[in-house]
């Protein structure tokens, strides 16, 4: 699992760096859209990260429109069913998919999915970022990445590392991290985090990387301790928690991100009136105050600088999967 410093310094390069977004003045559709009910596919479970996230902007969307933003989950396939679903909707703007990160692993991975992610799709907005947080065993004694390195050293062939699911955010980061350190780790991939979670407070897995809003619940209650940040800087919810900046991989960041996406040949005046509609909600300073809760800090792009920042994704992490040797099963 370990790299050449050469070709890590090379990974490193391409994924510090990330450029602060922000969205120039939507232009406004006209049109008499939307004329009935939104459907937001988000393509994973009740109850998780963007789960929560979705329902809090499709609130505010409803009293903005007033229509019902309603949101359906279809889980499965690491986001892909959900996309899959959109991709082949009709193109008319009320089925809208609430896409994460997974979709860029998805294509960094090259893998064959039912959709063409760049003509079957179109990008409305990214919407909010969230850090991920790396959280231990408490009964390790582990306070830091300081902290974890020393334990992995001393217990050689024995750090256990949990993520939810192969190829994702969570599993790339934590590879990351580890080569970034000079460690090894043995990848224990999950159904999501809620089903890693009680292993890590069991002691079958050392450390777990997990949005924040998901596992804050586990660290108010120290069923969990959080060791590092993926944010460009130190969470307000967790102002003591170094970043993996401060620590072993100066320059990284990355996050759990959140965005919008329509069936592709949907009409630019639509697009363009549901990505205002969005950054209009997202300026809302009661939606922006239960995001920040969740530990989400807003984006609001613009369709193009959505669709710039997607090729960025996938080709910087691209090079991960390829130095990481992982495989999608």
């Amino acid at each position: 699992m370990r790299m050449a410093l050469s070709k890590w310094s090379a990974v490193l390069a391409v994924l510090s760096g990330i450029t602060t977004l922000v969205a120039g003045p939507a232009a406004w559709a006209q049109s008499d859209f939307p004329g009935k009910t939104i459907r937001v596919i988000v393509p994973f479970a009740p109850g998780g990260a963007t789960d929560i996230v979705a329902r809090l902007i499709a609130e505010r969307m409803s009293k903005q429109v007033n229509q019902a933003v309603v949101v359906e989950n279809r889980a499965g396939a690491n986001g892909n069913i959900g996309a899959d679903l959109v991709a082949h909707s009709a193109p008319d703007g009320y089925t809208v998919l609430h896409n994460t990160s997974s979709i860029a692993f998805t294509a960094s991975f090259g893998q064959k999915v039912g959709y063409d992610l760049f003509t079957d799709l179109t990008p409305v907005s990214l919407l909010v970022t969230q850090p991920l947080i790396f959280n231990a065993n408490p009964n390790l004694g582990i306070s830091n990445v300081q902290d974890l390195v020393a334990w992995a050293k001393a217990n050689p062939g024995k750090l256990s590392y949990g993520s939810s699911g192969i190829g994702n955010i969570s599993h790339l980061v934590t590879f990351v991290l580890l080569q970034a350190a000079g460690i090894d780790g043995n990848h224990i991939p999950y159904k999501g985090g809620a089903a890693a979670f009680p292993d890590l407070m069991g002691g079958q897995i050392q450390i777990l990387n997990d949005p924040i809003n998901s596992s804050m619940p586990f660290l108010r209650d120290k069923r969990a301790r959080a060791i590092a940040t993926t944010g460009r800087s130190r969470s307000s919810l967790l102002p003591d928690v170094q970043t993996m900046s401060e620590t072993v991989a100066p320059g990284f960041e990355a996050g759990a991100w959140q965005a919008t996406m329509v069936q592709g040949k949907t009409p630019a005046a639509i697009v363009a009136r549901l990505n205002a509609e969005f950054v209009k909600a997202l300026q809302d300073t009661g939606l922006r105050e239960k995001l920040a809760a969740q530990g989400a800090e807003v984006l609001a792009t613009s369709p193009d600088q959505y669709l710039a920042y997607l090729r960025s994704e996938i080709e910087r992490w691209a090079k991960v999967v390829k130095a990481s040797g992982a495989k999608l099963e």
